[in-house]
Order: C-alpha cells, then sequence, then structure tokens
C-alpha cells in the first residue's frame, strides 16, 4: 500500500502528512494557475493523474484541485481518504482546551453516512468522554439533549457555494424548492433560513455573527443538504431532515419527506450515531502514531 498524499492546504498539511508518515508514501503539492474562479484555479503539476496500483489518497477539503482527485479515485476504484474539520471538538486548526487538535478523516466519502455498530467506537467514545469530563465546553458538546416535541419555527441551512459546487446543485433553486415544498405541508411555523454569509454574498468574509445555538432555540426542525450543522441539532435534540450525503443521514428523514415536515423523526438511534461520528474523528498525535488510519480500517487500536 502507497498513500498518495495531496497537500492542499498550509494549515492541513501537518495533519494530511502525519497520517501518511508511517506508511510508504508520495507527496503531491498543488499550485495557484491564476486562472478560474478564486479556491478552483490549482493544478497537481507532479501527479500524472494515476493512482498506483496499490495507491490510496488522502486530501482535504473540497477546495483547491481537489475534486480531480476524488474523481480519479472514483474512475480508477481507488479508496480515498477525505480530511475535514472535525464533528466536534473544533478549534479552526490550534489546540482547544483540552490541549488537543482534531480532524475527522471519511474514507471514500466526505462525510460519514452511516452508523459503524461494531462496538468499538463505543469504546473509543467512552475513552474520549472520559478525558474531556472535566471540560463542561467540550462534554456538553457530545452529551445528548432530550428530544424537542414543541418547536415554533424550522430551520433551513442552504448549501455553500463550495458545497453546491462539488454536487452540482444551484443552491439558490434548492432553498427555493424546499421553501416551497414545506409550505405545501405546513403553514403553522415560521421559516427562517440561516446563510452562512452576511448577505449571502458568495466570496464575503463576514460570516453570520448570530450562533447556531439561538437559532436552535425552541426549533421544530431542521433542513439541510450536507452541513454539520445538523449534527449540532440532532445532538441538541433538534429533529432533521437531510440529503444522503448528510452527516445526519442515519437518523434523520430525507429531503423527499418533507410531507411528513410535522411530524419529524426522533430517532432511537442517536447514542449509537454519536458514538459513530466520534468515530470518525482523530487527534494529530493519534494521526502521527498510525492509529487513525488502523482504525478507519476496521481495527480496534
Amino acid at each position: 500500500m502507497t498513500l498518495y498524499v495531496f497537500d492542499a492546504k498550509l494549515s492541513s498539511s501537518a495533519f494530511v502528512k502525519g497520517f501518511a508518515s508511517k506508511f510508504p508514501h508520495k507527496h503531491f503539492k498543488n499550485i495557484e494557475s491564476n486562472t478560474g474562479d478564486k479556491f478552483y484555479n490549482y493544478t497537481w503539476p507532479s501527479w500524472d493523474g494515476q493512482i498506483g496500483p496499490d495507491g490510496e489518497a488522502v486530501f482535504q477539503g473540497i477546495l483547491r484541485g481537489t475534486k480531480e482527485v476524488e474523481q480519479a479515485c472514483i474512475e480508477q476504484e481507488k479508496d480515498y481518504y477525505y480530511f475535514d474539520q472535525p464533528y466536534f471538538f473544533y478549534s479552526d486548526y490550534k489546540q482547544n482546551s483540552a490541549g488537543d487538535k482534531w480532524y475527522r478523516i471519511i474514507k471514500n466519502n466526505t462525510q460519514k453516512t452511516y452508523i459503524d455498530k461494531t462496538g468499538r467506537c463505543k469504546t473509543r467514545f467512552e475513552r474520549i468522554r472520559e478525558r474531556v469530563k472535566d471540560n463542561p465546553d467540550l462534554l456538553d458538546q457530545i452529551t445528548l439533549k432530550k428530544w424537542n416535541y414543541e418547536g415554533d419555527h424550522i430551520l433551513i441551512i442552504p448549501p455553500s457555494y463550495h458545497t453546491a459546487r462539488w454536487y452540482g446543485i444551484d443552491r439558490h433553486e434548492w432553498t427555493g424548492n424546499i421553501i416551497k415544498e414545506i409550505k405545501k405541508y405546513d403553514r403553522t411555523h415560521p421559516i427562517v433560513v440561516r446563510e452562512k454569509y452576511k448577505g449571502n454574498v458568495d466570496w464575503s468574509p463576514d460570516r453570520t455573527e448570530k450562533p447556531l445555538h439561538e437559532d436552535l432555540k425552541n426549533c421544530h426542525a431542521m433542513i439541510s443538504f450536507h452541513s454539520m450543522c445538523a449534527v449540532h441539532a440532532v445532538v441538541a435534540g433538534i429533529p432533521s431532515f437531510c440529503s444522503e450525503h448528510s452527516p445526519a443521514w442515519p437518523v434523520s428523514l430525507g429531503l423527499k419527506d418533507l410531507s411528513s415536515i410535522k411530524a419529524p423523526l426522533y430517532s432511537g438511534e442517536r447514542e449509537q450515531w454519536l458514538h459513530s461520528l466520534i468515530g470518525s474523528q482523530f487527534t494529530e498525535a493519534e494521526m502521527l502514531a498510525g492509529n487513525a488510519y488502523h482504525f478507519v480500517n476496521g481495527k480496534s487500536v
């Protein structure tokens, strides 16, 4: 096995390199070509477009040329490891208050869309919960809240510009269609659309300042496509409707199920789902030790 490491971003470089450091690997660095849209004008000058006979790809994020890598893996039937911000304990590439740096690692997808019920994720969850038990903020992030059966509004999370481009959808059309569909079945709950950027400007440096937890207060249900906001919603006890690309997919109803908006799913598998998500994120130290690779591939470490 040889890991093909596609190093797309300086802030994530230590993670992808650390993940591969214990194994045979090849390193590829992208360069900006000064053509095309911002964040998409990148190429891999030292890569011939092939993942070798025993190769597996490693890359971070949905920008800077990584779509080309994913497509090559699909066409050549090669495994890949996708890196991105963790489901819990997010700290923007820095150490969190417990002294850790976390990243999620998903094999052959950008999100974990199934529940790993092998039991090893529960063991890992319990070990991590013990580590953060004295940190109220981190502990709260992985503590399931009671389902909210009496919400007063419906929250829509539109796909971001980048997500929409990755999946080939029109995010404005998506949002409009979702609103129309909801109104067919529910005219009681007001609809709140939470845009990622102020004024819904694609490249605005100004993100919305309103914390997500405020929009989740007394929320009846959340509708999203791929957003990790759905994870926080379900943990907070807010029912979810989402696409099959979402990490909340195993404990949600689908976007074709909006006729059930007045009677959403209060899943009984939340606990196993939570354990499973914890089983897909790792510290930088676990990557450097090779443990992250082994765990993602089914071993208990």
